[in-house]
């Protein structure tokens, strides 16, 4: 644990200081968002992902951790701590522990798993886990990235100070896709009625609900 003190003590400070408030805020929010956002819709994973990253920063910062959002200028984490340490935020909503994409990748060559990540999973809470803390067996290279296998999380969660407990819910079932929006649907209605459109909003109606429908 010696090269990721500073991680962890952030997220010791965020399980010994998180308000009754900010926990409360933050399971609402999340649930809101799975609601909305059905991640059983593939692009609807990039949105939930991203937006997870940005709720986690908000109840850090919430306990008076410094910290940024950082994902847009690092492929090896989503949130920068003092002193140029990193944290990577990695969601998981199907409820309860699964293997967990650490990181993409394109061509060829072996990517290291490097960066002290909190595991947002749903029906469990927040997990802290870096690389020291689990097996390299455990780290799977595979065609499209670097994946973390489900006993590992399983393994991490063993131990209590690890885990934040939360009451995240999971996605919504499959059957209940309908229901949820798309997010580029989401955006293009956005869009159309920020510009007033006539022509394109015509067809809004009929024509992109259908698409919603069935993706």
């Amino acid at each position: 644990m010696s090269g990721f003190r500073l991680e962890r003590r952030a997220f010791e400070r965020l399980k010994a200081d998180c308000s009754r408030e900010g926990k409360e805020e933050y399971e609402l929010a999340f649930y809101k968002l799975l609601e909305r956002y059905n991640t059983t819709i593939y692009e609807n994973r990039f949105i939930t992902g991203g937006v997870v990253e940005v709720f986690t920063c908000a109840l850090l910062r919430s306990v008076g951790i410094d910290c940024t959002l950082y994902a847009d200028q690092s492929r090896s984490g989503d949130i920068l701590l003092p002193n140029d340490r990193k944290l990577s935020i990695k969601g998981t909503f199907t409820g309860g522990p699964s293997d967990v994409k650490l990181m993409n990748k394109q061509g060829e060559g072996v990517r290291e798993w490097s960066t002290a990540t909190l595991f947002v999973i749903s029906e469990v809470g927040i997990v802290y886990g870096s690389p020291d803390m689990v097996s390299p067996k455990h780290v799977k290279d595979v065609k499209d990235g670097l994946v973390l296998k489900k006993a590992a999380i399983i393994r991490l969660m063993a131990d209590a100070s690890n885990v934040f407990e939360m009451k995240l819910m999971r996605k919504p079932p499959t059957e209940m896709t309908g229901f949820s929006h798309k997010a580029s649907t989401a955006v293009v209605r956005q869009i159309l009625f920020e510009m007033r459109s006539k022509a394109l909003l015509k067809m809004f109606s009929t024509k992109l609900n259908n698409i919603q429908s069935v993706s």
